[in-house]
């Protein structure tokens, strides 16, 4: 089984592809779901353009937002 089928079947068929696609996270349970942007169009502040382009980088390869990669690098459960 491949990265990415394993990936899908964890999440119902969702991607990493698909969420970067929809700019949004990863469904549950891997991720939370929620779009980048919320819908009032506020978004998460960094600290620095190079603090954003990890999270973006980051992001494109998991599908995974800022918040939920904090919390993986933490230990946390979603």
């Amino acid at each position: 089984m491949s990265i990415p089928s394993f990936l899908a079947a964890l999440s119902g068929g969702d991607l990493p592809v698909d969420a970067v696609r929809e700019e949004r996270c990863l469904r549950e349970p891997i991720g939370c779901g929620l779009p980048l942007v919320a819908e009032d169009g506020t978004a998460r502040v960094f600290w620095d353009a190079d603090e954003a382009a990890r999270y973006q980088a980051e992001w494109r390869i998991t599908g995974l937002c800022p918040d939920c990669q904090d919390r993986i690098e933490a230990g946390e459960d979603l």
